[in-house]
């Protein structure tokens, strides 16, 4: 008897572990984010009002993150670090993109003149 009592307790034990689902969050999600956040604030994203507003979005889901995750809200956390590194990523690609605009409208504004100075 005691062998079939053993060999229930060990298969109860066993489909119990591998039916609870176990979400972690990976500490690389929310490296990432804040990774994304400071190459965004070292292209100057903070001058620049939109990559601003990217970059403090980005900053609130990292929060909201930290918060999930104190909660045990594991699949909200990761989620939450997700979309901060997509808005540090927007707000990173809007910095970089102003400058180069600005050199685009000077050189088409150059070529302009050029081209009036042949006429």
């Amino acid at each position: 008897m005691r062998p079939k009592l053993l060999a229930a307790m060990l298969c109860a034990t066993l489909f119990g572990c591998a039916s609870q689902s176990v979400i972690p969050v990976s500490n690389a999600k929310r490296t990432e984010a804040i990774a994304s956040m400071r190459a965004a604030e070292g292209a100057g994203a903070a001058r620049i009002p939109e990559a601003a507003r990217h970059l403090e979005f980005a900053r609130q889901q990292v929060n909201n993150g930290e918060e999930l995750m104190v909660d045990d809200d594991m699949e909200g956390a990761e989620l939450s670090f997700m979309q901060a590194d997509a808005d540090a990523d927007l707000a990173l690609a809007l910095a970089r993109a102003l400058p180069l605009e600005r050199q685009a409208q000077q050189t088409t504004q150059q070529a302009q003149s050029l081209q009036r100075g042949l006429q």
